[in-house]
């Protein structure tokens, strides 16, 4: 699921979806953003300058309304997703000249 931009508060107005990347706003939605939904493991970096400088704020999270935040300012965006941590933990073993790595209930074989 991508991050999806907004011209009204509350998600309201045009919208546009995005996914990981970095993106110059046109005519559209240059300084026009007022709310955003960020799904987990997702961050948005809203710039005020179209070439990725000047102020900025990152969000991961949605956020329905980006007054006294960012709101009408944003030239540019990085949308970055990071992959959700793995829960399972990993062991390594040295054994008979083998390693064996155990995982989440599997096993392999290093030779």
């Amino acid at each position: 699921m991508p991050v999806t931009l907004y011209s009204d508060s509350n998600y309201a107005g045009k919208n546009v979806e995005l996914a990981a990347g970095r993106y110059k706003l046109d005519a559209d939605f240059n300084d026009t953003i007022s709310s955003l939904q960020v799904p987990a493991n997702w961050s948005v970096t809203l710039y005020d300058a179209e070439d990725f400088t000047g102020e900025k704020v990152t969000l991961t999270s949605d956020t329905a309304n980006l007054a006294g935040v960012f709101d009408n300012k944003a030239s540019s965006i990085e949308v970055t997703h990071k992959a959700a941590a793995s829960t399972k933990e990993s062991e390594l073993y040295y054994v008979g000249g083998d390693w064996i790595i155990k995982s989440g209930g599997a096993t392999g074989f290093l030779r």
